[in-house]
């Protein structure tokens, strides 16, 4: 496969969901420009030559990036074929309700439309309704792919060197890895409040919500491309746009880094900045999410938010968390940065970096979510830009070797190296957990191994599932609100659920 077919691919698939979004969620004028643009952004990409490049995948990349796509399908729990985390309480009920009711989905069946993002299962879901039946086959198939896609793009920027994308999808574990030996010797650091202030890596992230990781995946693996490549920035809006109703925080920080680096380049570098391009590249996608956004934002009951120091736990413990939790990843990543990524033409530029350590250091004081969505999720894009500058260079050939038995600075190097590496020690203890436990275990060895996947229909819609298994707060800050402009100038009038 080129890079321009894995281009088309990646926003293919991105875009599915979308246009099944303005055929479902949104009617009149709304619906009709939305699709007219996600036709008119398909037709343009097969014109547009920015991603053309002599690279190719051969078979045998094909078969190692399959043969992992498979793996971390089945290891993050989707069809149930593995352990399964909390989190599929909820995945497997919006499935399960797509699949059942008239779109757009509405609680109660005659109020107004569920704020919620459901990217990620329309298509599956779709499927389902055709075969009169949940597919497990359809969402496996669709994960798949997406996985696909994903790690095909950290592949081609980690130089086809398979155990670097496994370590670039592991970072940001290492405070989990180093209080866990904490614990084990001396306790707990500081005191768990009612909710976290830490990173979780994307490997961690796909146990719990694989809908967002996916689209994070081609996202971030398409911009670390672009900045290695030195392809207009402007062409990273349309994707991140189309992510919008996949995963709103990650969408968002990644939008606001590539938002900033374009602002940048227009202002310069003389004669950077065509109305044109603007236009086309850069508003007309952004129009495309805006109904998306007008969507999330017509919540009855707004989520949770406000800085850290407003919620009443002891902020001494809050400091200690921060700078264990945060503190840690930001020291490594500019020591590996400094250390670790070399000094020739072929680095990875320093601006987009230091801008991510700068919203890694700054996100985590403001909370959104009861528990803290948007900074558990919102920090996979950082996370993995910052993986592919960490092991760009050492993934080159020779690289590693070159670069870590040079005389000067190698125990720092190698210091840096080992603590990068160390958060993978979460991942492999997942992937060990998921290979005891899962369906096949479960049947051979019903005597030492419990497992029985969660069902899809055990409540009628995410509004049960949230209030029984969360909390009423969660519940309620999906659901949406009657009179908002959602309702009244975008939502279709034929659709209500029984």
């Amino acid at each position: 496969m080129t890079i321009k077919c894995l281009r088309l691919a990646s926003i293919l698939y991105l875009l599915v969901p979308n246009l099944i979004f303005f055929c479902f969620w949104t009617s009149g004028v709304t619906s009709f420009v939305g699709l007219l643009l996600c036709g008119y952004f398909l037709v343009r990409e097969f014109s547009e030559n920015d991603f053309e490049s002599t690279q190719r995948g051969s078979q045998r990349d094909l078969w190692v990036l399959s043969v992992c796509a498979v793996a971390i399908t089945c290891i993050c729990g989707i069809s149930g074929l593995c352990y399964q985390t909390f989190d599929y309480w909820c995945h497997n009920t919006k499935f399960y309700e797509l699949y059942r009711y008239d779109w757009p989905i509405r609680i109660p069946g005659d109020g107004p439309v569920t704020a919620y993002y459901y990217g990620f299962y329309l298509v599956p879901a779709l499927y389902s309704k055709m075969a009169g039946k949940i597919s497990e086959l359809a969402i496996f198939l669709w994960t798949f792919v997406g996985f696909l896609l994903g790690l095909s793009w950290l592949y081609i920027v980690l130089h086809k060197k398979i155990l670097f994308v496994f370590l670039t999808l592991t970072i940001g574990d290492l405070p989990h890895v180093l209080k866990s030996i904490f614990y084990k010797i001396w306790g707990h650091l500081y005191e768990f409040g009612d909710f976290g202030v830490e990173a979780w890596s994307n490997f961690e992230n796909s146990l719990w919500v694989p809908n967002q990781v996916i689209p994070t995946l081609i996202i971030s693996g398409m911009l670390g491309y672009a900045l290695k490549e030195g392809i207009r920035l402007e062409r990273m809006v349309l994707p991140v746009a189309l992510s919008f109703w996949w995963a709103v925080f990650p969408a968002f920080t990644c939008g606001l880094i590539v938002g900033i680096l374009i602002l940048h380049k227009w202002c310069t570098r003389k004669g950077s900045f065509h109305i044109a391009t603007a236009v086309n590249e850069v508003l007309l996608p952004c129009l495309c999410c805006a109904p998306v956004l007008v969507l999330y934002l017509s919540h009855e009951k707004p989520p949770i938010s406000g800085f850290i120091w407003q919620f009443g736990e002891s902020m001494n413990s809050r400091a200690i968390e921060y700078s264990v939790n945060i503190g840690i990843n930001l020291i490594v990543f500019y020591l590996g940065y400094r250390f670790l990524t070399g000094t020739d033409s072929k680095r990875l530029p320093g601006l987009p970096l230091y801008l991510i350590l700068f919203f890694i250091a700054v996100f985590p004081l403001y909370r959104i979510g009861k528990v803290n969505d948007f900074l558990f999720r919102g920090l996979m894009p950082l996370l993995l830009i910052v993986g592919l500058y960490m092991y760009q260079h050492l993934s080159a050939p020779n690289g590693t070797l070159r670069l870590l038995t040079q005389p000067s600075k190698t125990p720092v190097r190698w210091a840096v190296a080992v603590l990068l590496a160390a958060s993978s020690i979460i991942a492999v203890s997942r992937i060990g957990r998921a290979a005891y436990i899962n369906k096949a275990t479960g049947e051979l060895l019903p005597e030492h191994v419990s497992f029985v996947p969660i069902p899809y229909d055990a409540y009628a819609n995410i509004y049960e599932v949230l209030k029984a298994r969360w909390s009423q707060t969660e519940a309620d800050q999906y659901v949406g609100k009657q009179d908002s402009i959602y309702e009244r100038f975008i939502a279709p009038r034929h659709s209500y659920n029984q």
